[in-house]
Formats: structure tokens, C-alpha cells, sequence
């Protein structure tokens, strides 16, 4: 099995009503993956084991955030207000570190500085990715200039606080959102854009509006069975780069650059462990694993419903309902591929339940 990191910078927005920020769902980018692979090659590399992806989750300043695991674990707090403000923090993380990941995943719960400071990574982790050249150029002096004269403190300080490093540690693409965030505006990343329709027959024209969403960094594991149908992926990936991934790629939505990594040691070492696993991909159990997931009184799991149209057409899929990623398991899963077609339709039409997981237990933290 070779596993890698792959990193996703999006030069375009993205459009499909499965977006977030800072999160691609796996079926979406394993099929995806199949199709522009099955463009190049012609014939399908096979379904059920040749590959398999996780869900894609922020990537910043090297480090690779993971979905918060759903078990955690609430600290005895100091009075009932500090309580509830630590239930809502942790009830806010959406993405963690992997120390972080590994200590909520354990039932323990984080102390007060380290639950402040995933609360400054994940933010920071959520800024969307803008183009290299603004313009608006913002040095890491003028950002501290303009935090001392609205802060009337050290600029520093507040960068730690508020996205998790000083500020001569943030990118030109961060200096820019923290500039608009300390004059109060917010850099969600969506945007909407004027689209018109004509009808065929009355030439009458129809104006509606679409949304878009500037993604931060995102990062997916790829685990591809061997080096030949690794190759093959690659190729399809840099092909998606051109293309584009979501909605309107016609039009030039959802292009993005990559970059291949490996898988870093602390992470890789648990991927293969035993014990409890948290899944980092959504997934669709066989029925031996789900009637073990039902018999341990461990599990702790989130469902959510698969469906939509196929490409460019009004053909329905099948609707499938999948583990969330997050979700706590008594041991690792396979998870399975799913034929969606429409009934009666030429050909299968495949969804990705594939299972990708990490290890609570088990290697160094």
C-alpha cells in the first residue's frame, strides 16, 4: 500500500452545494478521481480495492488538521460560566492538531491554554487562500503598525492569540485577512456571481446568482495499491488541476495546484494500528462491520445522507447513508464502493464508502 499527502492550493473558487470551508467530502474526490482517470487510461482501474481517499481537511504552516474526534471528554470546570464557555469552545473546533485529535479521541479533555490555542490554529487554518499578488501588498510591518494603533497593545500577542503565530509567521495571504479582521470586516471566502439564462423558445432572460467559495489549503490522504495504479492517480490528479473540481468548471471554477507529500511519521505510524480507529473518511460498512459497530458499546458515530444528480444530467442516484468522518469505530473498517445508478441505467454508477482511519491507540503522539 503506498500513501500519500496530497496538498490542494485552489487558484479558483468553488462551487457545489457539498462545500464548506476547509472540507471536501472522500466520495466526492474519489470519484472525481475514477472519472478523470478512466479519461486518460480508458479502462477503469478497479473499483473496490485499487484506491482509496480520505476526506480533504485544512493544511497549514506544514501541519495537517484532522476532524475533531466525536468522542471528547468535558474538564471539570472552575465554575459553572467557565464551564459552559468551555462546552461551547469545544463544541466550536471543528478541525484539530493531531496531539489535540489523539487526547479528545482518548476522553480526555483539553486544558485551557491548549483549547484556546486550537481555537487560534483553526481559525487561522479556515482563512481562505487568496492570489499571491494583491492589490493590496500588506508587509508584516504595516499589519503590526495598524494592531498597535487599533489594539493599543502588542501586535504580536494578538496574532498568537488570534490565529496561532506571530505575525512575521503568517503568509502574505494571512497578513491580508488579518488586516481586514482588525478593521472589522470578515474574509469568509464566498462570494456570489451574476449568471443569466435564456430561454429557447421566448428568448426571455432569466437573472440568478451563484455561490462560490474561496477555500483555505486542503490536504487528502491517497492510498493507491502499488506503484502502477499510483502513477495512473497522479496523472488524473494533475489533469483535475487543470480541469477543475465542483460546478461550473467550464467556466474555470475549482482549478487548483498540487503538491505530493509524505505522509508525516507520527501520522503513518497509526494508520495501520489496532484498537479503536477514527475515521478521517465517509464510510459505508459492510454488514459484518456494521453489526460490530452496533455490538460495541464504544462506537460513537454521525451519519449523513449521500445523493444528487449525475453529472450534467437530471438522473437521480440512489440516496446512501454513510459514517461521518470523526466517528469513533471498535477497530479499523474496509467500508465498501456502491453502485448509485438510477434504475435501469447502461452502467454502474460508483460512490466511494471506502474506509480511511487513524489509530486512537498506538505509535507517538
Amino acid at each position: 500500500m503506498r500513501r500519500d499527502l496530497i496538498v490542494l492550493t485552489f487558484t479558483q473558487p468553488l462551487r457545489g452545494r457539498d462545500l464548506r470551508a476547509g472540507y471536501l467530502p472522500s466520495d466526492l474526490l474519489w470519484g472525481a478521481l475514477y472519472a478523470a482517470d478512466v479519461r486518460l487510461q480508458g479502462d477503469p482501474l478497479p473499483a473496490q480495492g485499487s484506491f482509496r481517499v480520505s476526506s480533504a481537511f485544512p493544511f497549514v504552516d506544514g501541519e495537517w488538521l484532522l476532524p475533531k474526534p466525536r468522542v471528547t471528554a468535558e474538564a471539570a470546570p472552575a465554575s459553572p460560566a467557565a464551564g459552559r464557555a468551555d462546552k461551547k469552545a469545544v463544541k466550536g473546533l471543528e478541525f484539530v492538531r493531531l496531539g489535540d485529535f489523539l487526547t479528545l479521541a482518548a476522553g480526555q479533555p483539553l486544558s485551557p491554554e491548549a483549547l484556546a490555542a486550537a481555537q487560534a490554529w483553526q481559525r487561522r487554518a479556515l482563512l481562505p487562500v487568496t492570489p499571491d499578488v494583491t492589490p493590496l501588498a500588506v508587509s508584516a510591518e504595516d499589519l503590526a503598525r495598524l494592531a498597535r494603533r487599533v489594539l493599543k497593545g502588542d501586535p504580536d500577542t494578538w496574532a498568537a492569540g488570534r490565529y496561532g503565530a506571530p505575525i512575521a509567521d503568517l503568509s502574505a495571504s494571512e497578513r491580508l485577512h488579518a488586516w481586514f479582521d482588525l478593521r472589522g470586516r470578515a474574509s469568509a471566502g464566498r462570494a456570489d456571481r451574476q449568471r443569466n439564462a435564456q430561454d429557447r423558445v421566448t428568448q426571455a432572460t432569466d437573472t440568478f446568482m451563484t455561490e462560490s467559495l474561496a477555500q483555505p489549503r486542503l490536504a487528502f490522504l491517497l492510498e493507491s495499491d502499488g506503484d502502477a495504479p499510483r502513477a495512473r492517480l497522479l496523472a488524473a490528479l494533475r489533469l483535475l488541476a487543470d480541469t477543475g473540481l465542483g460546478g461550473m468548471r467550464t467556466q474555470g471554477s475549482g482549478q487548483f495546484t498540487l503538491d505530493v507529500q509524505p505522509v508525516p511519521a507520527t501520522l503513518a505510524a497509526r494508520l495501520d494500528g489496532s484498537g479503536p480507529h477514527v475515521l478521517l473518511s465517509l464510510t459505508h460498512p459492510t454488514e459484518g462491520e456494521a453489526q460490530a459497530i452496533e455490538a460495541s458499546p464504544a462506537s460513537r458515530y454521525g451519519l449523513r445522507r449521500r445523493d444528487g444528480y449525475l453529472d450534467g444530467t437530471p438522473l437521480q442516484r440512489q440516496d446512501v447513508w454513510m459514517l461521518a468522518e470523526g466517528s469513533l469505530m471498535p477497530g479499523p473498517l474496509d467500508g465498501r464502493v456502491l453502485d448509485v445508478s438510477p434504475p435501469g441505467h447502461p452502467h454502474p454508477v460508483w460512490r466511494s464508502g471506502l474506509c480511511v482511519s487513524v489509530a486512537v491507540s498506538g505509535g507517538a503522539a
